[in-house]
C-alpha cells in the first residue's frame, strides 16, 4: 500500500495503526520517499538521513532495556537492507519492490507511507501501481486551511522551540505565501494535482480518498481494513501522533490563505457528496 498524502492529514497516526496491525509488515520508518528520489534524483540526501538513522539504533541498541533490544535490532536490520538498496539499486524499481517484498515476510500487507507522493506525475504514479501485482493506494485530506497551518506551524517548530520566536517564524510564512513567494507548504496544500493524478493513474479500485475529520471512527477503520483486505483492528483512535503546538492566526491572514486555497476546496467538493463539517465552515468564509 502507499499512502501518499497529505502532510500533516493523519500519515504518521496511519503508519503507527498499520505497524499494529497483526497481518501487516511495515518497513522500518514511514517515509521511504523512494519515488520521489526517483522523480527527483535525490538520493544522496536521504542517504546520509538513513545513516544517520543506523548511527541512532546503534547507540539505542547499547543503552535500551534487554527486553526492548530484540525491537531495535530488528529495526536496524531492515534499516541496514534498506540503506544497500539505496546505494546499490537506486534506479531499479525492481530492487524498491523486492526489498518490500521481503520485508513483508508473508504478511498480508506492508506500505510506504510518503505524503510528497500525492506531488508525483502520472506517469509515476502509474509506475508505482505497476511495481507489483496487487497495489492500493490511500489518500488522506485534511480541511486545506487547518493542513496548511498545520504544516506552517510544524516547519517554525523545527527551526526553533521558544514559543515567540516560533509564532514569529510562522506568520512570516504566512504572509511570504500571501505575497506570491514560494512555499513547499502551500505546494503541498495541491489536493487538485492529487486527486486528478491518482484518478488518471490508478482504477477506482485500487485507490480510496478519506477525511482526516473522520478518519478517527470505529466504521471508519472498518471501512479502511476492507479496503486493505485486512481484519478488522482495534484502533487507538483519541491517540494524536505529532500534535502541533498550538497558535491562533488572526482573521486578516486566515481570509487571505482560504482564498488563495478556494480551488482546492472547490476540487474536493466537486468529487464528493458530503464533506466534513470542518470544511464546509471554512468554505462558507471564502
Amino acid at each position: 500500500m502507499y499512502g501518499i498524502g497529505a502532510v500533516k492529514a493523519g500519515t504518521s497516526w496511519l503508519f503507527n495503526y498499520l505497524e499494529g496491525h497483526p497481518e501487516c509488515a511495515m518497513p522500518p520508518y514511514k517515509e521511504l520517499r523512494y519515488f520521489y528520489m526517483l522523480e527527483n534524483d535525490h538520493f544522496e540526501g536521504q542517504i546520509k538521513k538513513v545513516r544517520e538513522l543506523i548511527a541512532d539504533l546503534k547507540d539505542s541498541l547499547e543503552t535500551a532495556p534487554e527486553d526492548r533490544k530484540p525491537m531495535i535490532q530488528k529495526r536496524l536490520n531492515k534499516t541496514r537492507h534498506w540503506l544497500k538498496v539505496l546505494r546499490e539499486h537506486r534506479d531499479d524499481p525492481a530492487a524498491y519492490a523486492a526489498y518490500m517484498m521481503n520485508e513483508a515476510n508473508g504478511a498480508k500487507l506492508t506500505a510506504d507511507i510518503t505524503p510528497e507522493y500525492s506531488m508525483m506525475p502520472v506517469a509515476r504514479l502509474k509506475q508505482m501501481a505497476g511495481v507489483v501485482a496487487n497495489t492500493r493506494f490511500v489518500y488522506l485530506l485534511r480541511d486545506p486551511l487547518d493542513r496548511l497551518w498545520s504544516n506552517i506551524r510544524m516547519n517554525a517548530w523545527r527551526k526553533s522551540k521558544d514559543p515567540k520566536a516560533m509564532r514569529a517564524l510562522a506568520l512570516a510564512e504566512v504572509d511570504r505565501i500571501l505575497d506570491g513567494k514560494s512555499s513547499p507548504a502551500f505546494e503541498r496544500s495541491d489536493y487538485a494535482h492529487g486527486l486528478s493524478a491518482l484518478e488518471t493513474a490508478v482504477p477506482e479500485g485500487r485507490r480510496k480518498v478519506m477525511f482526516y475529520e473522520n478518519l478517527f471512527t470505529d466504521d471508519s477503520i472498518r471501512e479502511l481494513c476492507a479496503f486493505l483486505g485486512l481484519s478488522n483492528h482495534k484502533a487507538a483512535l483519541d491517540k494524536r501522533i505529532h500534535q502541533g503546538v498550538p497558535i491562533k492566526l488572526d482573521a486578516a491572514r486566515r481570509s487571505g490563505l482560504q482564498k488563495l486555497l478556494a480551488p482546492q476546496y472547490h476540487a474536493v467538493e466537486k468529487r464528493f457528496q458530503t464533506l466534513p463539517a470542518r470544511w464546509q465552515d471554512n468554505m462558507a468564509r471564502v
